[in-house]
């Protein structure tokens, strides 16, 4: 078994890794989606469970924040293998995510607060919080899926027109 202050640095890592501009789905990175999500929900804090695929609270739960779970359960994986551990050492990876949607000032700020907890209890966190800017201050996929809906028609309509002529 491996030395576990070894593992101080994977909750941070899981957390950049999820928040990186590598992190992209349907038009947002995780920093514009979370942003939104807590936005549209009215929800200032959204909890996401790494080892469970789980999102708190429900009225967040969409598919854009689940997509890279998998792949962070296998760099959490990794991280543990290259240490030493196994799988099953950890019970608990969590990233905390605070929206400070009240606030103009931050519109567009999200805090990460990751950890990881041991079979033993002990929690491995970073020592100052993450701060990811969305990039997108007004990104509504909802705006854009309509756009693109329009878009589309019109397009169809044009070549019909073409076809008519």
């Amino acid at each position: 078994m491996g030395k576990t202050r070894n593992l101080n640095g994977i909750p941070g890592n899981l957390a950049l890794s999820y928040l990186s501009t590598l992190g992209y789905y349907d038009g947002g990175y995780m920093a514009d989606w979370l942003n939104f999500i807590a936005r549209d929900k009215n929800v200032k804090e959204i909890e996401i469970d790494i080892l469970n695929s789980g999102i708190e609270p429900e009225e967040t739960d969409i598919k854009p924040l689940k997509t890279d779970l998998k792949k962070l359960r296998e760099i959490l994986e990794k991280e543990l293998s290259n240490n030493g551990f196994e799988m099953d050492f950890i019970k608990k990876a969590v990233m905390k995510f605070e929206i400070p949607i009240d606030n103009t000032r931050f519109n567009n700020t999200v805090y990460c607060y990751p950890f990881i907890e041991d079979e033993n209890g002990k929690i491995y966190k970073p020592k100052k919080r993450i701060i990811e800017t969305a990039y997108d201050v007004d990104f509504n996929p909802i705006k854009k899926m309509r756009i693109k809906t329009e878009s589309v028609k019109n397009n169809w309509i044009d070549k019909v027109k073409e076809m008519w002529n």
